[in-house]
């Protein structure tokens, strides 16, 4: 119930749960907020069974 945004929101929240390659189980908590007329913030946060698997989710977030 967290992909819909309503159109006056300064900020959103996406939770997000499933499987990483070798079925290791994942839980993101994606923050955004408006930080300026033109800028977005981002907080994210990771679960994991694996510490790699959550600092490889870190890294691919944010190398886009």
């Amino acid at each position: 119930g967290t992909e819909v945004v309503p159109g006056n929101s300064r900020s959103h929240t996406c939770l997000l749960s499933g499987l990483f390659i070798g079925n290791v189980k994942v839980l993101v908590r994606l923050s955004f907020g408006m930080d300026g007329p033109k800028q977005i913030a981002m907080k994210l946060a990771v679960r994991s069974e694996s510490q790699e698997v959550s600092d490889a989710i870190h890294e691919i977030v944010a190398n886009g």
